[in-house]
């Protein structure tokens, strides 16, 4: 089983070692059996450079868990925990509760992808999405965070009960001039809508409220036709 684990997130048996000696000072285990599985270990997602993994405290509270891989390119996971409480400050991703060098301890958000989402979404749902998606990349680009990877609907963004959009997955974010909101808006655009690129571009060189509240009714407007 040690194999096996060690297998999972990606390094040899000291790495394995290393890693449950974090978890254990967090107070957390790796949950095992059911779910979706990678040796004995309940994945829940895969990159690069980690492994999330569903942890569970001894009073029985449930954390997101990304752990890095024995064969990442980098040396910690200090800088994405750096960029995701400054994300967190701005009203932005799965909740950051402790971390390590090799551990982030995160809110476990149950959610759906947001391709899959906007299929099954009526009109007023996915204006409702529209709009959080937006302002929570505006939030973003105000904290001078890029995340990096929001252009594509993929796995960066879960919506959970209630329409809420999570953006997830800090790991390739940087600091300095943002661009949120322009990859948002590509994201859109491979939903189906149709990016306004005259208010984009007044956005991208004012970034002022008024340029901001002119794209996102650009896009509302087209879900109402």
């Amino acid at each position: 089983m040690r194999e096996a684990l060690a297998l999972a997130i990606g390094g040899d048996l000291a790495h394995l070692a290393e890693v449950a000696m974090q978890l254990s000072s967090l107070g957390l285990r790796a949950e095992l059996g059911g779910g979706v599985m990678w040796g004995p270990v309940r994945l829940l997602g895969k990159g690069n450079n980690g492994v999330v993994v569903l942890c569970r405290s001894a009073y029985g509270d449930v954390y997101a868990c990304k752990i890095r891989r024995g064969d990442a390119q980098r040396p910690h996971l200090l800088d994405e925990a750096r960029y995701l409480q400054m994300a967190n400050r701005a009203g932005v991703g799965p909740r950051l509760y402790a971390y390590t060098r090799d551990v982030l301890v995160m809110e476990y958000v149950e959610g759906v992808p947001v391709a899959e989402w906007w299929r099954a979404a009526g009109v007023e749902e996915r204006a409702g999405l529209v709009a959080d998606l937006l302002r929570q990349a505006r939030a973003l680009d105000l904290a001078g965070v890029s995340h990096g990877e929001l252009s594509r609907p993929g796995r960066h963004v879960l919506v959970v009960r209630g329409g809420r959009a999570v953006i997830l997955d800090f790991e390739s974010a940087r600091l300095g001039k943002a661009q949120n909101v322009t990859q948002v808006a590509n994201l859109l655009r491979a939903l189906g809508l149709s990016p306004p690129l005259e208010a984009l571009r007044r956005y991208a060189d004012r970034r002022d409220d008024r340029s901001f509240d002119e794209l996102l009714s650009s896009f509302l407007g087209q879900l109402k036709r």
